[in-house]
């Protein structure tokens, strides 16, 4: 035998020494220093010990328990064969001593140091892990207790002694399910990314009452576990740039219920009940009620310390309700965002920050959240709003603070302007400065649509049209004039101060073509640009790099998603990450070429999705010229409103709706603007673009408006009746009988604006059909 290693018989075993006398008295040593450190810990650590040896294969339990049973005069005979009797007797007192002492010899015989050492840190680590659980699994547990139990596991070192998965899955589960969310499609996903450590990290940024218990909410709950996933895996590359979060601080959703105690708010709690009429009208008052209502002094203090903590550094408070980002359901734009310049005295910039809370508390009761959980079957769950408030990821340029770049990325792109385009590939909204343009319908102007499979593949074909729909305009906070504010891309550039990355993100436009700059250096005096992304995307791994991670995330939910991000130059930062709704499948579709020509509606040949809708009998039209003639802002609010009211007298996906340039822009002189609450039950949305008018619709794949039509199963049409080859039978649509006053006799006066066909009264009896096939870049409307 090798030196150091020989057997002997002891009793009736025969055992192998692994250890020389003076080994195993070191170890024996180790052992009484653990057990003196440790003394809560003997009977844990002796248990421990034997159950190492057994599954070593060293000695065996019952091979310990039978000599310290011929060793304490006491041999019984194990039963072998009958199933009603016990195997073994219990110990008797003595005998677990003689198995303990056994127990250390052999431990002396066969363990290393470092055995012992590392056996001794996880039976450590499992009474903090059982601890740990023991509290979370407590319905009635307090914050403060929770977090304490989470910071004296984490402090532990973490060295090589892990504890198996299966050990700590069930503490992570009751952790997940007590900070972030009570789905069990998220918990179930969670579980096997988010670790106690990170656990350790949101409880020390979380603001709340240290008595109580709550969550931080999904959009908050979406973000960690988002970068988690990717920080878990090698979708990431040397060259890529790297993957962060901003700095966070969660305000628990159960201060709400606190906020709205102590202010006798309890009452609006009933709200989500009320007729959608009444929640349009009181929502500006509830909005100036909470806005101007007290916090918990407590609640008070953490958010001071965060403002100072934060300094001048721009802020945004985001929604981050219980009911935000679940798997299924995405809840795209219904709650507010807040973004604070965060500027002027630490009292100030405190009464910015409460107030912008406070406004995210409000938007629980608008209209759109309401109207969306009763299509959702949510409207009876009991909402609670979190709070997310993060410093805005970016940069000073001037006066001015904004991000290189930002917006939206989905691993399926439903949007596919070319044959080469694969679905799977995923797409990318993306715009320079702060990403609420990437999101929201507002403006004249389009973000650069990538298709990440092809990035350099544009949807235009002429540089002039490239330059017509280019992106002019950035979202900023301007830190001078203390708010958030729009600034025309040549205006910001005027102060001569470095804009990092510039190159990357702008062509220069000259002789009626567009040219990469050749250089780092660009004079925006001389130079006229253009807000291409061209270089970003076909000199970097950017576009790459973001198709990858998508496909991890996919791969991670078992489902498509999206993600919004920005970034600095410098770094990737995850904002958010949720499950990407989808429309419902639809098989091939064939367009029918052998309709008459007095039965056709309309067609398209442009931005056409795939899908057949069958047998709708109302068509509501707004006139694209009387609407574009509206001399205010209050009669074409008016109109949004008067749409309103038709879509909630129709029932559900009966209807078409048509209407000019971009429902639901911001921007009022570019479309109706409608909200979700406005259009939910219809089938069709319908823009409708005449060259000689200033409305002209926009693809809008990737908005929250968009997401919204894909999540309610409603189709989406431009049409473009001034294009060669384009149908639009515009009589049908303005001489049949208008029945509006009939369905909502409150907005006759409308009547001239608004038509409301009933199609089966107008057109003989026969309703409408409509083919989009996707493939073909083809739709056909028609009678039948």
């Amino acid at each position: 035998m090798a030196a150091g290693h020989s057997s002997r018989v002891t009793g009736q075993v025969k055992v192998r020494m692994a250890n020389t006398p003076e080994q195993m008295a070191a170890v024996a040593a180790r052992l009484e220093e653990h057990l003196e450190n440790h003394p809560d810990l003997q009977e844990a650590l002796h248990r421990a010990l034997l159950i190492a040896l057994h599954k070593r294969g060293i000695v065996g339990i019952d091979t310990i328990q039978d000599r310290a049973a011929a060793l304490a005069g006491s041999v019984s005979e194990p039963n072998i064969d009958d199933p009603n009797q016990a195997d073994r007797d219990r110990w008797s007192d003595n005998e677990r001593r003689l198995v303990e002492q056994l127990t250390r010899e052999y431990i002396g015989e066969h363990f290393t140091l470092e055995d012992l050492d590392r056996l001794v840190t996880l039976t450590v680590k499992r009474r903090e892990i059982h601890a740990l659980e023991m509290v979370a699994n407590q319905g009635a547990t307090s914050f403060a207790e929770l977090a304490e139990k989470v910071r004296s596991f984490c402090e532990l070192p973490l060295g090589e002694a892990r504890l198996p998965p299966e050990e700590v899955i069930g503490t992570r589960v009751a952790l997940i399910r007590h900070l972030i969310s009570d789905q069990l499609e998220f918990i179930g996903l969670a579980k096997n990314y988010l670790t106690i450590r990170d656990f350790d990290d949101i409880t020390r940024h979380i603001v709340g009452n240290e008595e109580t218990i709550g969550r931080v909410g999904g959009k908050a709950g979406g973000m960690i576990l988002g970068h988690r996933i990717l920080a878990s895996s090698d979708c990431c590359r040397e060259d890529d740039m790297p993957v962060a979060i901003p700095e966070s601080y969660f305000l628990r959703s159960d201060v709400v219920e606190d906020f709205l105690h102590l202010n006798h708010l309890d009452e609006y709690q009933s709200q989500k009940y009320k007729p959608v009429d009444a929640l349009r009208r009181e929502y500006p008052l509830i909005k100036g009620v909470f806005r101007n209502g007290d916090f918990p002094i407590k609640i008070v203090r953490q958010l001071r310390d965060i403002v100072q903590e934060m300094g001048n550094h721009p802020i945004i408070v985001r929604s981050s309700s219980l009911l935000e980002d679940r798997i299924g359901v995405g809840f795209y734009g219904k709650y507010d965002s807040i973004f604070l310049p965060n500027q002027g005295t630490p009292e100030q910039r405190l009464r910015a920050l409460l107030g912008g809370i406070a406004e995210v508390y409000a938007s629980c009761l608008a209209p759109d959240p309401i109207i969306y959980r009763r299509q959702h079957n949510l409207i009876d769950y009991v909402e609670e709003m979190g709070v997310l408030i993060q410093k805005v990821i970016g940069f000073h340029l001037g006066d001015y603070f904004l991000p290189a770049f930002a917006g939206v990325a989905f691993s399926r792109n439903e949007y596919r302007w070319s044959p080469r385009i694969k679905k799977e590939d995923g797409l990318m909204r993306i715009v320079m400065g702060l990403g609420t343009r990437a999101v929201d319908r507002a403006g004249s102007e389009y973000p650069r649509m990538v298709a990440l499979g092809e990035p350099t593949l544009r949807t235009e074909a002429k540089a002039i049209e490239v330059v017509r729909n280019a992106q002019h305009t950035l979202d900023v906070i301007n830190l001078k004039k203390n708010r958030f504010m729009q600034v025309k891309l040549e205006e910001l550039l005027k102060g001569g101060v470095p804009f990092p990355m510039l190159d990357r993100l702008v062509s220069i436009y000259r002789d009626d073509e567009l040219y990469a700059p050749t250089g780092t250096l660009i004079d925006p005096e001389e130079d006229k640009l253009c807000i291409t992304f061209d270089k970003l995307l076909s000199t970097t791994t950017l576009a790459d790099q973001v198709r990858r991670m998508l496909q991890r995330l996919e791969d991670a939910y078992g489902a498509p998603v999206d993600m919004e991000f920005a970034s600095d130059g410098k770094k990737f930062y995850v904002l958010q990450c949720r499950t990407q709704s989808q429309s419902s499948e639809t098989g091939p579709v064939q367009v029918p070429d052998n309709v008459p020509e007095k039965d056709v509606l309309f067609d398209a040949c442009k931005y056409v999705r795939t899908g057949l809708l069958e047998g709708l009998e109302y068509v509501v039209y707004v006139d694209p010229g009387r609407y574009d003639a509206l001399p205010s802002r209050e009669e074409r609010v008016a109109v949004a409103r008067c749409v309103g009211h038709i879509n909630h007298k129709l029932d559900e996906k009966t209807y078409i709706l048509m209407g000019p340039g971009r429902w639901g822009s911001s921007d009022l002189r570019l479309g109706v603007p409608v909200r979700y609450a406005d259009i939910n039950n219809c089938a069709l949305m319908i823009e409708v673009a005449y060259q000689k008018g200033s409305l002209v619709p926009e693809v809008s794949f990737g908005t929250h408006f968009f997401q919204d039509l894909v999540e309610s199963d409603i189709h989406y049409l431009p049409l473009y009746p001034d294009e060669a080859g384009c149908r639009f039978n515009e009589a049908f649509f303005n001489q049949s009988s208008n029945v509006l006053r009939n369905l909502v006799p409150e907005d006759e006066e409308y009547e001239s604006l608004v038509r409301v066909i009933h199609v089966p009264s107008a057109a003989d009896g026969r309703k409408v059909y409509v083919a989009m096939d996707g493939d073909e870049e083809a739709a056909l409307g028609y009678l039948k």
